[in-house]
């Protein structure tokens, strides 16, 4: 009956992507998303940096959370689905595992962590005057929009950046028949933004949604002029010192428009640069990359915002009954300690980048740590938490 049950449960997701032209029987029999759904999609390339940045290796004995010795955390961690560890503290690369098959060298998609690389490449267009600034009104880079509805006028950049679009869109993951499931899958991206409608006022309301991003990410490239991967290589991916090539999944090659929200495809070791980028401000040597006023504000827990309840004014995410995270522009800060769901805990000065099945890009500023975990699934560890105990214990 069970093989029944999931027999039927394929056969409608088949129907259901037919319908909306999106059908890949790749997916019909893995039934979820992976860590290596890139090679299913479209990619255009991000180039490396012709001198990569250094991450100068100092293997360093480090103290783990809960007492465990190095190897015990290290099977705990493979145990837990980890495929990729890497801890960099001043620079230094003082850990670097693999599990379960992976290398250095292996692409390994970042899900949503894809999100705080498009806030980043928000910020270095307003840095260089290709959009005038976050209060700008998503129509006028995506004029398009008021076609849907005149009412996506009074969305503005701000309002995408802190997932208070108002815009009706179902981040469920488990249905072909959500918004999250026919972006992700969707050949013809613009084809789906076609569809999206209004559900209640900008501001009013934070609500995690993909589509928030993916608009982002088309403003970046519609105001750059260029693939948001072009845009990237040269404003990010090479001046941070990328060491290797990357890619950025797209709908087609035929469209040709990025899952800016998801699908940035890179090794672990360049997620680790991007996190180092952010705990120097946005600087790398000289060269200022990304504007530090923008790390900043991109990463700050938010206040003073419209809602019923102080988590609400903040945009606090609940997760399983405790305070997960103050979410601020696609990034999210950690809680100074934790807390359960109805005491407001203060946010700390940890924040990071989160993708679906446990993919994070966690940064320490007190210990100048960056930690990297990428897995096949997040299974039943706060992470972050982790992470942040991990940080606090090295200084």
């Amino acid at each position: 009956m069970k093989r029944l049950a999931l027999a039927l449960i394929a056969l409608a997701a088949a129907g259901a992507l037919t319908a909306c032209d999106t059908l890949p029987l790749w997916m019909v029999r893995q039934q979820r998303a992976a860590i290596t759904d890139h090679q299913h999609f479209d990619e255009h390339p991000l180039a490396r940096a012709a001198t990569p940045r250094p991450l100068p290796a100092a293997p360093a004995a480090l103290v783990w959370p809960q007492g465990a010795t190095a190897a015990e955390a290290e099977r705990w961690a493979a145990e837990k689905g980890t495929v990729a560890l890497l801890v960099l503290r001043r620079g230094e690369l003082v850990h670097e595992r693999y599990f379960g098959g992976t290398a250095r060298d292996s692409v390994l998609t970042s899900f949503s962590m894809a999100k705080s690389v498009v806030s980043a490449l928000v910020g270095i267009a307003i840095a260089e005057g290709r959009i005038q600034g976050v209060d700008d009104p998503v129509t006028t880079y995506l004029p398009e929009l008021l076609q849907n509805d005149p009412r996506f006028a009074r969305i503005t950049l701000r309002h995408l950046l802190q997932m208070r679009s108002g815009i009706a869109f179902d981040e469920g993951y488990r249905s072909p028949f959500t918004e999250a499931s026919r972006f992700y899958l969707a050949r013809d991206l613009p084809a789906q933004v076609a569809r999206l409608r209004i559900a209640r006022a900008p501001g009013e309301a934070y609500s995690y949604q993909s589509g928030d991003t993916q608009l982002l990410s088309m403003v970046v490239q519609r105001a750059a002029g260029m693939p948001l991967a072009a845009y990237a290589t040269t404003r990010l991916w090479q001046p941070m010192g990328a060491e290797f090539d990357a890619s950025w999944s797209v709908d087609s090659s035929a469209s040709g428009i990025a899952k800016g929200f998801c699908c940035l495809n890179a090794r672990a070791v360049d997620y680790a640069r991007f996190g180092q980028l952010f705990l120097d401000e946005g600087r790398v040597g000289a060269r200022q990359v990304v504007p530090a006023e923008w790390v900043r504000q991109s990463t700050a827990a938010q206040a003073g915002l419209a809602g019923a309840t102080e988590w609400d004014r903040r945009n606090v995410e609940v997760r399983r009954d405790a305070v997960g995270a103050y979410y601020a522009w696609q990034w999210r800060r950690a809680p100074l300690r934790a807390a359960a769901a109805d005491t407001m805990a203060a946010p700390s000065a940890n924040f990071y980048a989160q993708g679906l099945l446990g993919q994070y890009v966690y940064i320490a500023p007190a210990t100048q740590t960056v930690v990297v975990r990428l897995g096949t699934e997040r299974g039943d560890v706060d992470w972050p938490a982790w992470m942040g105990e991990l940080a606090r214990l090295n200084p």
